[in-house]
């Protein structure tokens, strides 16, 4: 029996639905999968403490995660629902070094803008009678914030580069292969219109991550990701991107000084908001000019 390309005709809402089971399963199974490590602690130093305090091991979770959850469910539906996986997933050629190079200057030209939505984002409150619902949305960024201090606690090259091979390489693939190579697929068969099929990915692929004061700039990151696939139809640059801003985050959080910055952290203070805006606004209209080169650069 065929299976590569079974479901290639079906509608967009059944490769969905298959893509949803493909991803609860992988859910589940890395979860199975990333308990072994935590059953080897539990003879040392005990499930939780090991958890709650040992970088390499929340690495390894979080890789298995990201592959189970993310990376194969896409190859897996890129499989069942094309005869051209490659060209389903847009696996294209390595991109040239002037595309990578705009590519990394585009990243950090909008980081300034991104920084000033996440302080944006910061300041929501809802309504008194939905406190419930905001101190669980702040209850899951506490649990972020205390990950992300977990990894980076460690100091030292080898702790800063296996943070930059979980958090910026092996997210960096899993998550674009995943929300723009096989999302954004799925959704360009049920409209034309590549802004509303960009758009939606990128708010799906920000709630996924269950970050509700970083909605907004991460929202706004996955559409830049999105736009980048749909002018390159190549999977790498996007990649790439996200990479670029994950390493820059690791690198940044992970230096002493440069993680007490409030111009870096985007954390800004009252006084310095006015100059910080005016930074992001001039960095954004270069950021334009560098998009129209990655299009150029990237038309296919």
């Amino acid at each position: 029996m065929k299976i590569k390309g079974i479901y290639a005709e079906k509608p967009a809402f059944f490769q969905l639905y298959i893509l949803l089971l493909l991803v609860l399963g992988g859910l589940v199974l890395s979860s199975l999968t990333a308990s072994l490590p935590l059953l080897f602690l539990q003879g040392t130093a005990g499930i939780n403490k090991g958890i709650t305090s040992n970088p390499d091991t929340m690495r390894i979770i979080q890789l298995i995660s990201a592959i189970g959850t993310f990376f194969l469910p896409a190859l897996l539906l890129a499989w069942l629902c094309s005869n051209q996986p490659k060209k389903y997933l847009s696996i294209g050629k390595i991109p040239t070094i002037e595309v990578l190079f705009l590519t990394f200057l585009s990243v950090l030209l909008l980081n300034p803008a991104i920084s000033l939505t996440g302080w944006l984002n910061q300041q929501m409150e809802l309504p008194s009678f939905m406190s419930g619902i905001e101190n669980w949305m702040r209850a899951q960024e506490g649990e972020a914030e205390k990950l992300t201090r977990l990894l980076l606690s460690e100091k030292g090259i080898s702790a800063l580069i296996a943070n930059l091979l979980v958090v910026a390489l092996a997210a960096g693939i899993t998550e674009e292969f995943l929300f723009r190579g096989a999302l954004q697929r799925i959704l360009g068969r049920w409209s034309s219109n590549h802004h509303l099929i960009i758009w939606i990915a990128a708010s799906i692929f920000s709630a996924f991550h269950m970050q509700f004061y970083g909605f907004l700039p991460r929202m706004l990151l996955g559409a830049y990701f999105g736009y980048l696939l749909y002018w390159s139809r190549n999977i790498w640059i996007p990649v790439f991107a996200h990479f670029t801003n994950n390493a820059l985050a690791v690198i940044c959080m992970s230096d002493e000084q440069l993680n007490q910055n409030e111009f870096v952290t985007g954390e800004i203070t009252t006084p310095n908001l006015l100059p910080y805006a005016a930074m992001a606004i001039f960095s954004l209209t270069l950021f334009y000019f560098c998009g129209k080169k990655i299009k150029e650069a990237t038309r296919f």
